[in-house]
């Protein structure tokens, strides 16, 4: 790897260090642009700001007034490198009023990032170009039917030739990269997120202590690692320390409720910390062979009926609905796989029937569409290997395929939904219930992973 490249990739993955962490890195060198053929100017005046790359939906009106909010719409010339600041704080703009579950709460975090690594050095700014082409473009047809794109290439060879990628770098794979990129990713990202943990290199994480830590990139990458083992049905790369169900009371302490009223990882995903605590409670049992007793099956749904509801900062009334939908999902999901997972139920159990109907009355009162869909993607995915009848299936199916236009998804999206078809096939062909051991089955025969 040349000088050049180095300072480029330090630069790179340094944008996920904390606000107050001194800049160590040095001054880029002339090399990073001579070993690129993207620069700082190509980059920006590939940004889409206006009309030129649109969603097939006519869903981004920003009813929250995000944009406004982190900057003003520029009507300067945006390949004119003076003009970097302002079309970049856009492009943010766009990345989050599209990706975030509740986007206002993350524009003083957005603008706060896109000013301080601005201000660092050319080599960061390189990358928050990059970055921020990537982010505005998530949710375009562009993205969507799969096409190269340079800068794209550019972010997956950076992450090849390093280890210490960003957790904006792996958010950005998990949309528009095929999973095994993801998988690797958040292999390569795994010793250096252990070294900066609390505690002991050989022990157990506490979970709920790393709920508190100020860097958000380290609860990010642990968020990042239940819920993908979750949904993929593989081992978590840590052991997590959690309090084993019963053995807490039922109702959240103060702590907890601290973490969930500044939480941006809801905000960002749409997924609470509360509900991150129960899978990883729950996956370290099915991931260690353990049988669950009647009672510890009764203080999980205890702690699942405790979930707290989603309390929305937002004036539109559509937004709050689907934000509280979102949140009420995730709770028939942690039933469907208490059931499934962790007792062994098949599809067809009365129990795991009567939290799937909940789930499908929910989503069928909320129209389709990017915005709510965004955050159903994870949902539906789990709760796919409950959906026995052939019209939920046909629901889950078109909330997963038709996110963005008819027939065209993310390359991720898509190899995801052939795991669940291929699970639903064989369970059909043998004349079977689906149970959860098909997910990890269906993963190794089209994954391979």
């Amino acid at each position: 790897m040349t000088t050049g490249q180095a300072s480029l990739l330090e630069a790179l993955f340094s944008l996920g260090q904390s606000p107050n962490s001194p800049s160590q890195h040095p001054h880029l060198d002339s090399n990073l642009r001579a070993n690129s053929s993207l620069t700082l100017s190509s980059n920006l005046s590939n940004i889409e700001m206006q009309d030129d790359v649109q969603t097939s939906e006519d869903e981004d009106e920003d009813p929250e007034g995000v944009v406004s909010t982190i900057c003003r719409v520029p009507v300067l010339d945006k390949t004119a490198e003076g003009n970097a600041l302002p079309f970049l704080l856009q492009s943010y703009a766009t990345w989050i009023r599209r990706m975030a579950f509740e986007p206002l709460k993350m524009t003083h975090i957005a603008r706060d990032f896109v000013f301080r690594h601005f201000a660092d050095r050319e080599a960061s700014r390189w990358i928050l170009a990059l970055l921020a082409n990537i982010g505005s473009k998530i949710g375009t047809t562009e993205f969507a039917q799969g096409k190269n794109d340079p800068m794209l290439s550019a972010l997956q060879y950076a992450s090849e030739l390093w280890t210490r990628p960003s957790r904006q770098t792996m958010v950005i794979h998990f949309f528009v990269s095929p999973v095994n990129d993801v998988v690797t990713l958040r292999q390569e990202a795994a010793p250096i997120f252990r070294q900066l943990c609390p505690g002991p290199s050989d022990g157990a994480i506490d979970l709920q202590a790393l709920l508190h830590h100020p860097l958000v990139c380290l609860r990010q990458y642990a968020h990042i690692d239940i819920l993908f083992s979750v949904i993929m049905d593989f081992p978590t790369l840590f052991q997590y320390d959690v309090a084993s169900p019963g053995s807490q009371p039922l109702h959240l302490d103060n702590q907890m409720v601290e973490i969930q009223g500044n939480n941006c990882l809801q905000w960002l995903h749409g997924t609470p910390d509360q509900l991150t605590l129960l899978f990883t409670k729950m996956k370290s049992m099915r991931q260690n062979g353990l049988a669950p007793t009647t009672e510890m099956v009764a203080s999980f749904e205890d702690e699942i009926r405790e979930l707290q509801p989603f309390n929305s900062s937002s004036s539109e009334s559509f937004l709050v609905i689907v934000r509280f939908v979102v949140q009420e999902c995730w709770r028939q999901v942690a039933f469907v796989y208490l059931y499934m997972a962790v007792c062994g139920d098949p599809s067809n159990s009365p129990r795991v029937k009567q939290a799937f109907k909940h789930f499908a009355k929910l989503l069928q009162g909320i129209k389709p569409g990017r915005s709510p869909d965004e955050f159903f993607r994870m949902i539906v995915l789990l709760m796919a290997p409950a959906a026995h009848r052939k019209r939920d299936r046909e629901n889950i199916w078109r909330r997963l395929v038709e996110l963005y236009t008819p027939g065209r998804i993310f390359q991720a999206s898509r190899n995801l939904v052939s795991v669940v078809e291929d699970y639903w096939g064989r369970a059909d062909a043998e004349g079977r219930p689906i149970v959860w051991s098909d997910v990890a089955v269906s993963r190794m025969r089209i994954l391979g992973i």
